[in-house]
């Protein structure tokens, strides 16, 4: 991996479906489960606004919700129009990074009003450095140097930065956000044909899947591979993957070719499948699998409804890569309306989403009381589902 950072903690305060929702915890695969309107979507969505305006500006990161102001929590509308996120992040000796970020509505647009970053290790002193702030009083870097209100210095540590007192760098930093993935993947954009070269700000793949031709043809011999033992151990009659160029040899597509019985009795032979030809679960395997063969790989990989489209024997098969993924240095989030997926889950790895007069909770399965007196033998889909029974 090209950064050996994960999430270790979020808070989120008059974000979405969340006023004040503190150091929901996460470890290397996580698994959101929740009722429609519960909030699961609101964590990945804070996380994906913040990689957004790492890549753009904060404005760009609002638009797609239609602005700043149906971001903004209004529970008590006599505080000041605006959100605040924090993270934090973690490397494997200790080291972390606490990051804070408050974002304000003036004038109908988005503007930075706060950014606050921490560095420490344990049992050393932490290294404070404010970023940026307006708040009458408080210390200050010089604003001159992002003369544009709606972008974050997050996007530029490596030159804010003093030299590090810890193992955590701000290209660390930075390199997560820029190498972190969020999918809500389509079938109808999977299929199409699209351009074989990736934007330069663009994630490895994009939320919809649209650029999965240009994540395959980044693959080298040994990803390709790779993607196909995957596919393989779901489908075993897959035995290669090409990219197919159209007219414009800067844009195509992909195929997978499987063995079929050829004029009735004359053995087997590789027929190639085009991708709008594959089912929506496959064409989902695809996408979900490059990413995990890419070199440089996701840092961070959420996925809304991973069952989506998949039969049971391929979601298993999907999570169970993604499980062996999360060892590998890729940190997973993933959501599910789905209780017997759960079943393939460690307990300390499942968080209920609840939402009741207004507020939005995390709690993990294991730490939920209802679950705590559960019979050991109930499998953890059935825990959830006694929960919600109760």
């Amino acid at each position: 991996m090209t950064t050996p950072l994960h999430l270790t903690a979020v808070s989120l305060h008059r974000f979405k479906a969340a006023y004040e929702l503190t150091d929901v915890p996460l470890g290397p695969f996580n698994v959101l489960i929740g009722r429609n309107g519960a909030g699961k979507s609101t964590l990945l969505e804070a996380l994906q606004w913040i990689d957004t305006s790492v890549r753009q500006t904060v404005n760009v990161a609002c638009d797609r919700y239609n602005g700043i102001r149906d971001l903004i929590n209004h529970r008590y509308s006599a505080e000041r129009p605006g959100f605040t996120l924090k993270t934090r992040l973690e490397a494997a000796d200790g080291a972390f990074a606490r990051y804070t970020c408050g974002i304000e509505q003036r004038d109908e647009v988005a503007v930075v009003a706060l950014e606050e970053l921490r560095i420490g290790a344990p049992a050393k002193p932490i290294g404070e450095l404010l970023l940026w702030t307006d708040k009458d009083g408080a210390r200050a870097t010089d604003r001159s140097r992002f003369p544009a209100p709606d972008r974050l210095a997050l996007t530029r540590l490596d030159e804010l930065l003093p030299p590090p007192k810890f193992s955590i760098t701000g290209t660390d930093i930075t390199t997560f956000w820029q190498n972190a993935v969020f999918l809500r993947l389509e079938p109808t954009d999977l299929a199409r044909s699209a351009p074989l070269k990736r934007p330069s700000l663009a994630p490895l793949l994009d939320e919809v899947g649209a650029t999965l031709p240009a994540l395959i043809e980044e693959l080298d011999s040994e990803g390709r591979e790779e993607l196909l033992e995957m596919l393989q151990s779901v489908l075993p009659d897959f035995r290669d993957i090409e990219v197919v160029r159209g007219g414009d040899v800067r844009a195509g597509n992909y195929a997978l070719k499987e063995n079929i019985v050829y004029k009735g009795k004359a053995g087997r032979k590789q027929f190639a499948i085009p991708a709008w030809m594959l089912s929506e679960g496959t064409r989902r395997m695809t996408a979900i699998f490059a990413l995990l063969a890419h070199p440089t790989g996701p840092s961070l990989l959420c996925i809304e409804e991973v069952e989506n489209g998949l039969d049971p024997v391929a979601v298993r098969k999907v999570l169970n890569h993604l499980k062996d993924a999360s060892l590998r240095g890729v940190q997973v989030i993933v959501t599910t309306h789905s209780p017997w997926l759960l079943d393939d889950i460690d307990l300390a790895d499942i968080q209920i989403v609840r939402r009741a007069l207004g507020d939005t909770t995390y709690t993990r399965l294991q730490n939920d009381p209802a679950s705590q007196i559960s019979d050991p033998r109930v499998r953890p889909g059935g825990r959830y589902v006694h929960i919600l029974e109760d």
